[in-house]
Parts: C-alpha cells; structure tokens; sequence
C-alpha cells in the first residue's frame, strides 16, 4: 500500500510537471501558473461559446477537458461565537481525454488531487494538507448521474438529496486530528459566471472555461481542531470549473475573492496580473443580489487596492493581506481583512487561501459580511488555481 500511495503520488506531481515543463525548488512541486499557460492537447475539449447547464448531471466529471475542479470554502461560526474557515478542493487533471480504452481496474486517465484547510478563529492557526491518487480502483473519481459525489480516498463531497450535499474530510497529525462532517443545503440557484457560464481566460478563442458557482450554501456540523470538536453553522460557497485554456504567456498569478454580504448581496471578483505589474483586462466577475439579479462585473468595474502586507515564516513570501475594493457604478464600498493573517497552503505548491471578514457600505447603507480570498504567484512558488 505504502509504495502504490507513493506511486500514485509521484504519477500525479509528473501529469503537472509534464505540463509545466519545469520543476521548482519545494516546498513548491509544481508551478501551475507555468502549467495553465502552455499550449493545450488538441484533442481536450473546449469552451468555445456558452453551454445549456443540466443538474445534477453537470456537477459531475467533464472528461474531454484537460482540468477540472471542485471548490469549497466555508465561513463558520460556533455556538461560543468562535469564527472557523475551511477549505475543500478536488482537482482533476487528465492525462488523456475521456475514460481509459483498456479494461483494468487500475488503467486511469484522470488524476486527483484534494486540499483541505481549517483556520481556527480561537486559536489563530491555519492547517492545510494534500492528497493526491490515480482515478481508478475507486481511489479518486466523481460521478454526476444519478447524484453527484467527487472523492479522493475518505476526503468527499456527495449530494445526499436534491439540493444538500455532505463533506467529509479528516487526517491526522502532531497536533491532533483534524476534520470536517458539514451538511450544505442550498438556498439559491447556481450562479453562472461570464456570459451565461463561459468565463474568458485570455483573448484567444477557446482560451476560456465553463464556471459556475453555488453560494449560500446553509452550513452545518462539525469542524474538529487540534483534537478540539465544535459544533458550527454559516454559509458555504461551492465553486465548480473546467476547460482546457491557458493564461495569457505574461500571466503572473491571481488574486481572486468571494464575498457574501449579510444583505443577501454575493460578489466573486478577480484580478489577474501580469509580468509587466498592470492587471490583465481578462477576467469577468459576478455581483448577485438578493433577488436573483445579476450583473457582469468587468475589470473597470472596481479598484482594488491592498491596505497591508504579511510575510510569511515558512516561505519568506510577502503577500497582501487586507484590501479596499470600490464598486462605483453599484455604491459599494468594502474593506476586506483575513480572518487570521497566516493561511498559506504550504502543500504540492504554494498559495495563500483563507477566510476573510468584510465591513462598508452599500447604497449609503453600512453591510458587514465574510468571505475567501486566494492569491497565486507570489514570490517564487507561483501556484494555485482560478477558482
């Protein structure tokens, strides 16, 4: 067991490595910035024009394209008022399209790779781990028919009836066990970005993915800390993206934020920079209202201006950690700060990804929330994924 875990391990950093054509020095495998920006296999798949959206069938596995992933991220809050962040994610990467021709319950063309993170509000730390498995032998997969469920080992998000899903991920270490048994029922939905789900990556046609959002998510269960198990609620985003594009060639990395305000207003926003230290016109957010409105937020839409920076112990990088975002044309007005300043994922490659709370106006009207940031390609280690 022990030398197939190391086997399926290996063989899921090279199907990166492969793609990124280079590998740098750790903690970081493999720079996925440099792998979203190569030239792609002719024979993926691509997001072209916009798509008719069928669920659950379209939560599940699109396997004709290069990349695929699964994004949870939660906000919680226990009975004694503690704040908790986790962070759940599968990625998808295919080494080939579709399913493999060969009849062997080992033969795989899709690798997986999970994160999972809990920051701890009380105890001010951050814990994130990482998996990684071949799809096959029911290892690592994810199904859309009859019901939706993505797994890597005992790391799983499943839809247990229509509109409610349960995640469970647990792992053991030093300090303790860490976990999370959560129930997610949705009250909205899906909220499709860019033109009708098609979100444009760079100029190029077909340099695009299909990305939805679920938001909202009512959240209960339990999140366990250093050995420490707490009853919690809040509210739960789920992102879900697949394509086979590429960042532009002087793409550096993204600093991307979803924000859910306590009006029922939810925003997911980005910005991708460049080489050359000017943000890329490329990305298209989301500004939802609580009435099932709409809008495309476009880059000259909103500033973004960071308000402090943090460095961090384990890898020396600097990165922004508080913001000022304005939204003109929609009277809106938000200061973002992390829920805790270190929430670096210091797993395969490096990233920070964490919990944020939120406070300003809107409309003239005071609005407090919370949130996720994620920020890629920072220092040296340029990792992470578009959510």
């Amino acid at each position: 067991m022990r030398l197939r875990t190391l086997f399926m391990r290996h063989a899921f950093l090279l199907g990166f490595l492969l793609s990124a054509c280079s590998a740098p020095p750790p903690p970081a495998s493999a720079n996925v910035v440099d792998a979203l920006g190569g030239a792609a296999d002719a024979s993926f798949a691509r997001a072209y024009s916009p798509r008719t959206f069928v669920f659950p069938r379209d939560h599940g596995p699109h396997d004709g394209y290069a990349t695929e992933w699964w994004y949870y991220t939660g906000n919680l809050r226990a009975e004694d008022g503690g704040e908790y962040g986790y962070q759940l994610t599968f990625f998808r990467r295919a080494l080939a399209p579709g399913q493999p021709q060969r009849a062997s319950d080992l033969a795989a063309t899709q690798l997986y790779m999970a994160h999972f993170a809990v920051t701890s509000g009380p105890a001010r730390q951050h814990r994130s781990f990482d998996r990684f498995s071949r799809g096959a032998g029911g290892l690592a997969g994810a199904t859309g028919l009859p019901s939706f469920a993505v797994w890597l080992e005992d790391w799983r998000a499943e839809q247990t009836g229509p509109g409610q899903y349960r995640l469970t991920a647990q792992t053991e270490t030093e300090s303790g066990r860490m976990a999370i048994d959560l129930i997610l029922t949705e009250s909205r939905p899906p909220l499709l970005h860019g033109d009708r789900g098609l979100s444009q990556k760079g100029p190029e046609a077909g340099n695009a993915s299909y990305y939805y959002s679920l938001v909202r998510l009512q959240s209960r269960g339990r999140v366990t800390f250093d050995d420490a198990t707490t009853t919690v609620s809040g509210l739960s985003w789920m992102g879900h993206e697949l394509g086979t594009s590429a960042l532009s060639a002087d793409a550096t990395g993204w600093d991307w934020f979803a924000v859910t305000l306590d009006n029922g207003v939810v925003l997911m926003f980005a910005q991708v920079r460049s080489a050359s230290g000017r943000p890329q016109d490329i990305f298209e957010g989301t500004l939802s209202y609580a009435d099932g409105r709409q809008v495309a937020i476009r880059p000259d839409d909103f500033t973004l201006t960071p308000t402090g920076q943090w460095t961090s112990p384990t890898t020396g990088i600097e990165y922004p950690s508080g913001w000022q975002v304005a939204f003109p044309a929609y009277a809106i007005d938000l200061t973002i700060e992390p829920l805790i300043p270190d929430q670096e994922m210091t797993v395969a490659f490096v990233y920070y990804e964490g919990a944020t709370t939120i406070r300003g106006t809107m409309e003239g009207k005071p609005v407090n929330g919370r949130g996720y940031v994620e920020l890629t390609g920072y220092g040296d280690a340029q990792g992470g994924f578009q959510r």
